[in-house]
């Protein structure tokens, strides 16, 4: 993190250190007003002759209630925390920013990356959006959530309903370069163990051993998959792999997909500073990587030069 992206941040934490430790506060009055609660109707229960397992109720039935509150107590920190904190840290990155905490990139746009097979839209969530510009590509991203669902599948004795498991939680991103592709490329993790393209694509081999440890490569023909994974693509994509963890990517229709899985990147902590750069590093590191990739496929002129 630069020193003027920095500068911009701690400018707005002063505000926010105030509005943690009145979380903090509120957090701890609910948890201790729910738990005295049910600890003096435990005692009650007892001295009414009740049995030992009804005022161990009471008090779990105090904790429960804190526990349901909390998320609520917690909203307006987080919601100011995120509003003020995230576009001045992207500013550096993007042209044009714009940041809509409770915006999602769409679900349509997920399966259209063909890294997930279809999945019905009350599985799907999102929150976090972030829009903008890097040397005229549009660029955005969220974090999205695949929750499971239940299918229901034709079977000789009638219909059966199947639990499909959670797909995918992490952050998503696009990048538009505005022109059309001859062609798409799918990458999964090694770790996707079984994971094929919802769509007929042939397996391609890179001649990449650092890149092939990481993912396994499908094409809709091997020649352009060879155009579009340029060797400084494959090395940026190996490297982020190394960095961060599994992911998955795809080039198809003109556009760059990219999933990279994990929890929410931008959670306010409770305890500790919020001075500390290393808490908004990590996420910052990400999208640096993502305009790495976006930076090594714009200037790929062999891939955008096949187009007449």
């Amino acid at each position: 993190m630069d020193l003027k992206t920095y500068a911009r941040l701690r400018a707005k934490i002063p505000g926010l250190e105030a509005e943690r430790r009145l979380a903090w506060a509120l957090l701890l009055l609910v948890w201790v007003g729910g738990l005295g609660l049910g600890g003096s109707l435990g005692v009650m229960l007892v001295k009414l002759g009740a049995p030992p397992l009804y005022p161990l109720l009471a008090l779990a039935g105090g904790g429960a209630a804190a526990l349901w509150l909390s998320p609520a107590v917690l909203y307006p920190y987080k919601r100011r925390f995120k509003r003020e904190l995230v576009k001045p840290l992207l500013e550096g990155q993007f042209e044009n920013v714009a940041y809509a905490p409770l915006g999602s990139v769409s679900p349509l746009e997920v399966e259209a990356s063909l890294l997930f097979e279809s999945f019905p839209p009350e599985a799907f969530s999102g929150e976090d959006l972030v829009t903008g510009q890097v040397r005229g590509v549009s660029v955005k991203f969220s974090e999205v959530r695949i929750r499971p669902w239940v299918r229901e599948r034709e079977r000789f004795f009638g219909k059966r309903y199947e639990l499909e498991p959670g797909v995918f939680a992490g952050l998503f991103f696009v990048a538009d370069f505005h022109k059309p592709a001859p062609g798409v490329v799918v990458a999964y993790p090694e770790r996707w163990l079984f994971r094929k393209p919802p769509v007929d694509l042939i397996p391609v081999r890179m001649e990449d051993p650092r890149f092939e440890r990481h993912f396994r490569v499908y094409a809709s023909d091997r020649l352009f998959a060879f155009y579009a994974l340029s060797p400084a693509l494959l090395e940026t994509l190996a490297r982020f792999a190394e960095e961060t963890g599994p992911l998955a990517f795809a080039i198809a229709y003109g556009k760059l997909y990219l999933a990279v899985p994990g929890g929410d990147r931008l959670e306010p902590p409770l305890l500790g500073s919020l001075k500390s750069p290393a808490l908004y590093q990590g996420f910052l590191d990400e999208v640096e990587r993502f305009l790495a990739l976006v930076e090594a496929l714009r200037l790929n002129r062999r891939i955008w030069g096949q187009m007449s």
